[in-house]
């Protein structure tokens, strides 16, 4: 791997990326598992220890401690784009950041990107541990998220003065955006044909949330309009699972490597590329850069894990805007999300490597 030469199309990469048209405000809590003082207490620390003590409550009632580790932005358009701003990309967010201004927590935001609020913020409740997180999401905010309240935020030209100089388009998540499918559809019928490439961005979140009949339907929209606007859809490990299982394939090796397995499940989804992220691994499957697969630094006990995936994908969507072929952009993506969960944060492009 050139590090040197990655890390310099990173820095002299042009092109913009809009995020829509989700917001969240997270807030992360640890559970205590015993307290011997004030000061000092266990946590309960891997999300098998706290399936266990669930489990062993039975039918009764269980009671537990928690304790407010942050509050923070969260979401699709706020933590991918956060991620790809730090990476020196041209960020635009659509999506509930506050009603009348922004919440002081997306502020940050709002000095490295041009930040568009639709209204108040959903609120997801995180519980996090050292290898994943649980999140609990209060929907309300979301359910009335349209492609009109983007329409009536956009201003002056409109939508498609907003989109038409957007080389990557994303919208997400999916599972947590009962307006996914029109608000895909509307912005493919208002983009020119001016013979701009313009991607689009997938992040679906967990798939499980909605019946496959949705999840098929939502597919053959996206592979609708891939002709025009090629799609990248980026999967972790477990939606992977019932990404595959659509087409009747497993995501281990057996059978196949994974490299020809991804390329497979991508001609039959359609799009233009499929990505897989995971805590060992990180592969992906393009139609005119081939299928690669590398290695992800496991990191054992990480500052933090809500928003590693998000954080990937701003490093992948760096990657692309970059010019880096498809082992490239998985290289940066997963150094991205190494240093993120090691610091809690993105990574600039000098921390990458």
């Amino acid at each position: 791997m050139d590090i040197k030469n990655i890390t310099e199309k990173l820095a002299g990469a042009k092109g913009s990326i809009t995020m829509c048209a989700d917001g969240f405000i997270d807030e992360v809590w640890e559970i205590v598992d015993t307290r011997a003082s004030v000061v000092e207490y266990r946590l309960l620390d891997r999300m098998k220890q706290f399936s266990q003590r669930i489990d062993s409550a039975g039918a009764g009632g269980i009671g537990l401690e928690l304790i407010k580790k942050r509050r923070a932005f969260g979401g699709f358009t706020a933590n991918i784009g956060h991620a790809a701003a730090a990476l020196g990309v041209d960020v635009t967010m659509v999506g509930l950041y506050g009603k009348d201004k922004p919440d002081p927590l997306f502020e940050p935001l709002a000095q490295m990107s041009n930040l568009i609020s639709l209204g108040d913020s959903a609120t997801t409740h995180v519980l996090e541990f050292s290898d994943g997180k649980i999140l609990m999401t209060d929907m309300e905010a979301m359910l009335t998220m349209s492609w009109e309240r983007i329409v009536a935020a956009a201003g002056m030209g409109g939508p498609a003065n907003l989109l038409k100089n957007s080389d990557i388009i994303g919208v997400g998540y999916w599972s947590l955006l009962p307006a996914f499918d029109d608000i895909v559809t509307q912005i493919c019928a208002i983009l020119p044909k001016d013979g701009k490439v313009r991607r689009f961005f997938f992040d679906f979140a967990d798939v499980r949330k909605r019946d496959e009949a949705s999840l098929v339907y939502s597919l053959e929209i996206l592979k609708k309009h891939n002709a025009d606007f090629p799609m990248t859809l980026s999967v972790n490990e477990h939606e992977a699972v019932v990404l595959f299982g659509l087409y009747n394939e497993t995501v281990d090796d057996a059978g196949g490597p994974l490299t020809e397995k991804i390329e497979t499940v991508r001609e039959k989804i359609g799009l233009d590329e499929l990505v897989i992220h995971t805590p060992q691994y990180a592969a992906a499957a393009s139609k005119s850069g081939g299928a690669a697969m590398v290695s992800q630094i496991f990191v054992e006990k990480p500052i933090r894990t809500a928003g590693a995936g998000d954080t990937f994908n701003g490093g992948y969507i760096a990657g692309i805007l970059a010019g880096l072929d498809v082992a490239q952009r998985l290289h940066v993506a997963s150094a991205a999300v190494t240093y993120f969960l090691n610091n809690g944060f993105p990574p600039r492009i000098e921390d990458l490597f």
